[in-house]
């Protein structure tokens, strides 16, 4: 049987600065944040549970476009042994390099997760962002080249729909940028040219025996370098 979402209050929008620049957090929230942007088609794959059928982890519901994720803790990997990774209902979006690219999608959080739901993730070399639920209904980012970044970015997120922007400049000195209904609520050090992706869904934390998202509107964006 599929977990049945609660609906609760709306969500409040924070941010907390650290060692990197979030200057520009909480600015300019009626600025169009894809003005300048070109949506671009593309390419995903479903990761789930090796042993497990995709459906019994994921479920796109076509009369409304919702892409639906959820995984137990005690779920296997993604992949068949030596693989020993956590358990993940994912969406892997298409590889990207040279210029600007921002995933851009509607999430509603369902109680109790305790997952990562959004990565901007280095082809060669892992996770750069991770937007991270909590079961209190926390969202933080953490950064794995900042190991001491755990920004709160917005709270009460369970239970309603909000919208998630993950930008990614792939150029030298490029960065990593998170919004929130399209607020800017931290700014990261990007890893330069390289290959990267987006990852959205749900990514097993300790803390929660069952993880459960939704996703709608799903969007990539690009802005060519000059």
């Amino acid at each position: 049987m599929k977990p049945v979402v609660s609906q609760l209050c709306a969500g409040i929008i924070l941010a907390l600065g650290f060692t990197h620049d979030v200057s520009g957090a909480g600015t300019n929230p009626g600025a169009g944040v894809t003005d300048g942007w070109k949506p671009m088609p593309f390419t995903h794959e479903i990761q789930h549970p090796f042993d497990l059928k995709m459906s019994d982890r994921y479920d796109f519901d076509a009369t409304n476009g919702i892409h639906h994720f959820w995984i137990r803790f005690t779920d296997k990997p993604h992949a068949p042994p030596p693989n020993k990774t956590n358990a993940r209902s994912e969406m892997k979006l298409a590889n990207y390099r040279d210029g600007e690219f921002m995933f851009d999608g509607d999430v509603m959080i369902s109680p109790g997760t305790s997952a990562c739901i959004g990565q901007v993730f280095d082809a060669a070399h892992g996770p750069v962002a991770m937007v991270v639920a909590h079961p209190d209904g926390t969202v933080t980012v953490q950064v794995h080249d900042l190991p001491k970044v755990n920004d709160l970015v917005s709270t009460n997120a369970i239970g309603h729909w909000w919208n998630l922007k993950m930008q990614n400049d792939t150029r030298e000195g490029g960065q990593v940028k998170i919004y929130v209904d399209n607020v800017l609520v931290g700014t990261y050090p990007g890893r330069g040219p390289r290959e990267y992706y987006f990852k959205c869904g749900v990514y097993s934390r300790e803390g929660s025996d069952l993880s459960d998202v939704r996703y709608r509107n799903i969007k990539m964006w690009m802005k060519a370098n000059p």
